[in-house]
Formats: C-alpha cells, sequence, structure tokens
C-alpha cells in the first residue's frame, strides 16, 4: 500500500512528468499524484483543486439532505435550516481550511463559494437572481473566504504560543523568501488598469487578499497578514498549556466548592430587583465569611481593552482593599474576569500571616459564570494559564487551611459589591499598563473574529435593506420565505421578477394607469391603488419601504392578503416555472 508523491515547484515536472523510481526493500513504489493525508487530498504543486473539487463534491451531496428540509410550504425555519447547514454541511469545509483555502487559487475557492451560495438559497427561499452577497447577509452567514481567513489566523496565533521546542512552531517562525507572485493578483491587476482605461468602474478583486499580497498565499502569509489587519501582530503572546501539569489523578483542594446557580431560579430577563433579592438570599445562605471578595472584568473601546477590579471586605478588621488590574487589549470579558479573580486572590494572600492564620473562610462573589464553570471541572481540566493561574491561588489558599466558596452572583442586578467591582474594572481598562499584557489564544480569536465580522458587516451592504425584520422568525417556512425574498428585492409576487424569468409578458404594474415597472418598492410602498390599505395597516403619512421592512413581518403578510398578492401574478400564457425556484 505504499506510494510516493513528488512536490515541485517546476512546470516542467508537474503532473507526473518526472517521477524518478524509488524502491522500498526491492519494489518499485507506486506513484500517487493526488495522495490524501489525514482527510486532505494532496498534489505536486499544492493547489489542492483536487481536494477542492472533493469536498465540492461532499458538499453538494449534504446540501441534498438540507433541501429535503426546505420546502416553500412544508420546510423547516429557517433559524433550523442553518443550524443545520453549519453544523452538517459547513463543517467538513472547516477541516482544515486554514491550510488548503489559503493556498488554492481565487476560481478554486469560487467553487465553494457556490456551494454556499446554494445552500443560502436553500435556507431563505431566495431566487438565484439574488445578489451573492445580500443571499448570505439574508442567511445570516458570512463568506467561506471570510471564514476561512479566522480559521488560519487562529491557527497562526496558536502555533506562535506553542512551546519553543514545538515543530510546528519552528516551522512556522521560519519565513522563507517567497519565489512565486500570485498569479490572481496579476489578472485582477490587468482587469483594472483595462477599466480605468475605458472609463468603467474599477473590478472589485475576487478575494481580500489578491488585492493585499503580492506573492502567492499561504498559511503563513495568510495568517500574519489577518493578524495585522487586527493589530495584534507584535503583541506579546500567552503560552497555550499543551496538558496540565497537575495530573488527572490529583483532585481539586477539597476547601474549595463553587457554586454556579442561585437556589431562586432567574432569568438575565428578569427585574434588576428580583435578581438582587435572590443573590442577596443565597449569599445570606451561606456560611459566615472572614473575607469577602466582589470582583468584575471589564472589556470596552474598540481595542477591546480590558481590565479587572476588585473589592475586598475583611470582616474581622471592618475594613476594604480596592485592586485593580489591567487585562490587555484585544480582551474578552471571560479573560478579564479572570483576572480580576487573580487579583482578589492575590489581595487575600497577600493579608499578614497572623491575620491568614484567624481566617478559615473566603467568599468570592463574580458575575461571571462562563470562568467558574470552567474552573470548576478542576485543575487539572484546565487548558488555559489564566485558569491555572487562578488554581494555584486556591490551592496556596487551601493548603493554609482556608476553605474559598465561588458563588455565582446575576451582573447588573444593583448589588452594590457587584457595582463596586464594576467601577474598579473600568478605571483599570484605562490604565495605560495594556500593552505589556500577554494576549491569550481566546483573546486572539476574539479579536480576529472582530475583524471578520467588519468583512461581513462591509459585505451586507449590497444588501437593500440588511436591518432585521421583526418578528420574521416566528413565521411559518412560508411566510419567512415571502417576506426573505422582498426584503432583497428580488420577489416572485412582482411583475418585474416574473417578466425577467419568462413568466409575464412585462414589467409593468396591472393597475396604475401609466407604464410603471411593478418593483418590490412600487409594491409595498409607492403603488396608489393600495394606498386605503396601506393607511389601515400603517397609519398616516404612508410608510418609507424601508419603514415597512423594518416593521412588524406580520403586517407586511397581512398587507399582501389584503391586496391579494399571495400568489405570483402569473400571465395565463406562461407555462413553464420560474427559473432558479425557491430551493
Amino acid at each position: 500500500n505504499c506510494s510516493i508523491t513528488y512536490f515541485t515547484l517546476d512546470p516542467k515536472e508537474t503532473g507526473g512528468k518526472v517521477t524518478p523510481p524509488v524502491t522500498l526493500r526491492g519494489e518499485q513504489l507506486r506513484h500517487e499524484p493526488h495522495p490524501t493525508f489525514l482527510g486532505v487530498t494532496l498534489d505536486d504543486q499544492l493547489t489542492f483543486s483536487a481536494h477542492i473539487e472533493s469536498l465540492r463534491s461532499r458538499m453538494a451531496k449534504r446540501r441534498q439532505c438540507l433541501q429535503a428540509l426546505a420546502g416553500k410550504s412544508y420546510g423547516a425555519k429557517r433559524k433550523t435550516l442553518r443550524t443545520a447547514y453549519i453544523s452538517y454541511v459547513r463543517a467538513i469545509f472547516d477541516y482544515g481550511a486554514a491550510v488548503f483555502h489559503s493556498h488554492a487559487a481565487p476560481t478554486s475557492r469560487n467553487l465553494l463559494e457556490i456551494e454556499q451560495h446554494k445552500c443560502a438559497r436553500a435556507i431563505t427561499g431566495c431566487l438565484r437572481l439574488t445578489n451573492s452577497k445580500a443571499l448570505l447577509t439574508e442567511a445570516g452567514l458570512p463568506s467561506l473566504s471570510t471564514r476561512a481567513k479566522q480559521l488560519t489566523a487562529t491557527e497562526v496565533s496558536r502555533f506562535k504560543r506553542l512551546p519553543e521546542d514545538d515543530p510546528t512552531r519552528q516551522a512556522f517562525a521560519t519565513a522563507p523568501t517567497p519565489k512565486l507572485v500570485y498569479r490572481g493578483r496579476g489578472t485582477w491587476l490587468k482587469t483594472r488598469a483595462d477599466a480605468a482605461r475605458t472609463g468603467k468602474p474599477e473590478p472589485e478583486p475576487p478575494d481580500r487578499d489578491v488585492a493585499a499580497l503580492s506573492h502567492k498565499p499561504c498559511t503563513r502569509r495568510v495568517g500574519e497578514w489577518m493578524l495585522k489587519k487586527t493589530g495584534i501582530s507584535d503583541a506579546p503572546v500567552e503560552p497555550v498549556i499543551i496538558c496540565s501539569p497537575t495530573p488527572p489523578w490529583e483532585r481539586h483542594p477539597n476547601r474549595t466548592s463553587f457554586n454556579l446557580d442561585l437556589p431562586e431560579k432567574t432569568r438575565r430577563t428578569d427585574p434588576p430587583e428580583k435578581r438582587r433579592l435572590a443573590a442577596q438570599r443565597a449569599i445570606a445562605a451561606l456560611p459566615t465569611a472572614d473575607v469577602t471578595i466582589w470582583t468584575d472584568g471589564s472589556s470596552k473601546g474598540s481595542d477591546a481593552v480590558g481590565g479587572g477590579g476588585a473589592l475586598l471586605h475583611i470582616n474581622r478588621e471592618q475594613r476594604t482593599v480596592e485592586v485593580t488590574v489591567p487585562a490587555g487589549v484585544a480582551c474578552s470579558s471571560t479573560a478579564a474576569e479572570l483576572a480580576a479573580i487573580c487579583a482578589g486572590l492575590d489581595a487575600a494572600l497577600a493579608l499578614p500571616a497572623e491575620t491568614l492564620q484567624e481566617h478559615h473562610h473566603i467568599l468570592l462573589l463574580t458575575d461571571s459564570k462562563t470562568s467558574l464553570q470552567r474552573l470548576s471541572r478542576g485543575r487539572w481540566a484546565q487548558s488555559s494559564k489564566r485558569h491555572l493561574e487562578v488554581w494555584d491561588r486556591l490551592s496556596r489558599l487551601s493548603d493554609q487551611g482556608i476553605h474559598t466558596t465561588m458563588q455565582w452572583v446575576p451582573g447588573h442586578a444593583g448589588i452594590d459589591g457587584n457595582e463596586a467591582a464594576d467601577a474598579l474594572a473600568n478605571l483599570a481598562a484605562d490604565s495605560t499598563d495594556q500593552d505589556t499584557i500577554p494576549l491569550d489564544l481566546m483573546a486572539a480569536r476574539t479579536a480576529v473574529s472582530r475583524v471578520g465580522r467588519a468583512w461581513t458587516k462591509a459585505d451586507s451592504r449590497r444588501h437593500p435593506h440588511p436591518s432585521p425584520t421583526p418578528g420574521l422568525d416566528s413565521l411559518t417556512r412560508r411566510g419567512q420565505v415571502i417576506i426573505s425574498q422582498l426584503r432583497v428585492g428580488r420577489s416572485p409576487l412582482t411583475r418585474e421578477i416574473l417578466h425577467r424569468i419568462g413568466r409575464a409578458a412585462d414589467p409593468w404594474c396591472p393597475n396604475c394607469g401609466e407604464p410603471e415597472v411593478e418593483t418590490t418598492r412600487h409594491l409595498l410602498a409607492e403603488c396608489p391603488a393600495y394606498i386605503s390599505a396601506r393607511r389601515s395597516l400603517w397609519g398616516g403619512p404612508l410608510p418609507t419601504l424601508a419603514s415597512v421592512l423594518e416593521g412588524d413581518a406580520a403586517l407586511v403578510l397581512e398587507y399582501l392578503w389584503r391586496v391579494g398578492r399571495t400568489e405570483p401574478p402569473v400571465d395565463a400564457a406562461a407555462a413553464d416555472p420560474p427559473a432558479g425556484g425557491s430551493a
């Protein structure tokens, strides 16, 4: 079963033109032009075209299952379809995308984008006439190119945090001189020059890296470029923990307990007074603490600058201690909270020895349930340095015979201690020592996601009405399809679209005396024949198209029913079904 593959940059040697014989134990090895390694199909120039074609075929097969659930009248709702797509179809793209998508040519990448567009049409019910970027915005999906670049930057960021002797980090630390120019960029530059010479609009690049990279992209080059876009490429990094230094058979100190809920269940949507009273009852039911620590983390600003604050009540001495600590740039709220917890425990450990000897119980209260859930798994289950630092402090307190209770409390509920810790955290976030704080992998991932969301938001400008329509998710599948088609401006309920797909002889509105193209805007906001229906539903003055589509979705369906547009106004002579239906 052994085979051999040759990798080369020389086009004269590609495609099996040169295959020197190689023998193993006297037998010549078979030449394999497209070997599969760890689920990724390779080729001799690492263009990954064969892998992308295989991936496109697998995505298409899985898309058929999605389409079976996406009937216009009987299908699942779009929220369910979107979840099914992400977990069942896009999941196979995510595997290895940090490698193969970076090396692939724009034309190969576009094959996968087309598959996602077909899935997005199944999710929304939109027609093939819909602009691709508007279609993805309506489906709530980023482009696969944006998704792949986020995965690439996250992987490169993780490689930088590996141990220095790790082969992967050593390989990526080496930056060879690029040899191959980016042919996709050259083609785009030529097209742009031709457009400028003829006075045509400047064409968009086929991908964002085409306009940014002069040499052939690869995982390292794309990842580094993406990290520069986030502004954290030169920031100090916090190493990842490959395995916990504490073996799993060593349990966490039995003097630490975690309470992740309140005895009285509350919701975030409950009034602050109800949540505050529930928290106070939970605290009153706990054993009397010698030291009470309130902690909170803050992440704010465009750079997500973080800070942590801790307020200590030394109950025996009737005094308080305030602690602030910077948490770094591109900081998540969880990372800021962990910094605050560490600072609070450090302040407790820094108390005089004679004071600590008199203390037997410390109560730490935080509004970050995510932090406590991760910490409650035990020290051996932690893979983050900040989580291990918290456990180090808990162990030191336990060694001194002090029991620590970690209690969750609801945030922004008017609890005095929590509000005071929040003020300290905001003060810490404004400190000037942020650039010296190492960034953990979670913070890097958050920063990369922020750039990806900005790109997706920029793409959404091609959508005629990117603002959401309230109540859309609660409609039936048929109602969701109708509203989505109207939102993107490509609805078969209008004569304009029926004429384009050959189901109507002309695009004119049948109710206007003079020829007027019946667009979505005309149907919903301008046709004089439907003024009374619009006024009865939306009142006066008459609504604009934006106000209609940004209002209650059920009212739009009611309006269509009143004006008799529940079905496309197809001409009797048009017998063929519309091209590019909702599926």
